[in-house]
């Protein structure tokens, strides 16, 4: 896996646990990652009071940014009360 991928995970973990223990008064994270000839899947799921809204920080705009500068995609779904999810899929090169 290219390393720029990589660190684009590891933001990606990195900034949503942040924002979890700021901001969502969770109980529980869940992290699930999968390498595959596909690309790489990752999710980080809280059990938080949900709500997220990326317009009005710049972490969230700023992950987002990260995972599409290396060809990915960052999906939040975030519905008030009920947690919050950040799933990310990043295609890998095979040449």
């Amino acid at each position: 896996m290219d390393e720029t991928v990589e660190v684009a995970a590891y933001y990606v973990v990195a900034e949503a646990l942040t924002n979890t223990a700021k901001y969502a008064e969770a109980t529980e994270v869940e992290i699930t990652a999968h390498l595959s000839e596909n690309g790489l899947e990752l999710a980080v799921t809280d059990n938080g009071r949900g709500g997220a809204d990326p317009s009005t920080g710049s972490g969230l705009i700023g992950l987002q940014d990260r995972v599409a500068a290396v060809g990915g995609e960052l999906t939040i779904v975030s519905p008030s009360g009920g947690g919050t999810t950040l799933s990310v899929h990043i295609g890998l090169s095979t040449g």
